[in-house]
């Protein structure tokens, strides 16, 4: 029996040049306050006004960034994981990126992710991606279980699974602005 840490992993998958042109086009965007759906059926903010914004704007490097991120799944499921039961996805979500300027937050959560079947799609969230877009910023740790921090460079792409064994929160960020993407696997 594996550790729940041994299906945490972070791979060094995007080149800088693609991070920053990504952030460039971001840059961009069109941002809004992040919410979470809690089990009342309502959108709320964990964190207040501390709240980090998020974009699912589509930007031109969306489809290289787009591939990317299924290279990293297929390394995760079909090389590091490869099992008889669990040996493929569905699909995975558009992108939303993250930015956190100064003071701004991700309070802790699991990825219970239920809006991203429409009626189109069908299934479960299996597998979160996180891709760290800079890290020319303070603060902002990525922690799981309570204690342990996550340490990623630019260009860093974190999966792990989409279930509530896996809580996980954003520190606030001090210094700078801190851009990040996710998806999820189903």
């Amino acid at each position: 029996m594996n550790k729940l840490t041994d299906y945490v992993k972070v791979y060094s998958w995007l080149d800088k040049e693609l991070c920053n042109q990504v952030i460039k086009e971001i840059d961009e965007a069109t941002w809004k306050q992040h919410v979470f759906y809690n089990a009342d059926g309502k959108y709320v903010t964990q964190s207040g006004d501390q709240e980090l914004d998020v974009s699912w704007d589509n930007i031109a490097t969306r489809d290289k960034l787009t591939q990317k991120v299924w290279e990293a799944i297929s390394q995760y499921i079909l090389t590091d994981f490869k099992s008889d039961y669990f040996n493929g996805w569905q699909g995975f979500t558009h992108i939303r990126f993250n930015r956190y300027k100064e003071g701004k937050t991700m309070a802790k959560h699991c990825d219970h992710i239920h809006d991203m079947f429409d009626g189109k799609m069908k299934g479960i969230p299996t597998l979160s991606i996180v891709g760290l877009l800079n890290d020319d910023y303070e603060g902002g740790e990525f922690i799981m279980f309570d204690d342990m921090e996550i340490k990623f460079k630019q260009g860093d792409v974190l999966i792990f699974p989409s279930n509530f064994l896996y809580p996980h929160k954003v520190n606030p960020v001090t210094k700078g602005i801190r851009d990040s993407f996710v998806s999820w696997v189903w």
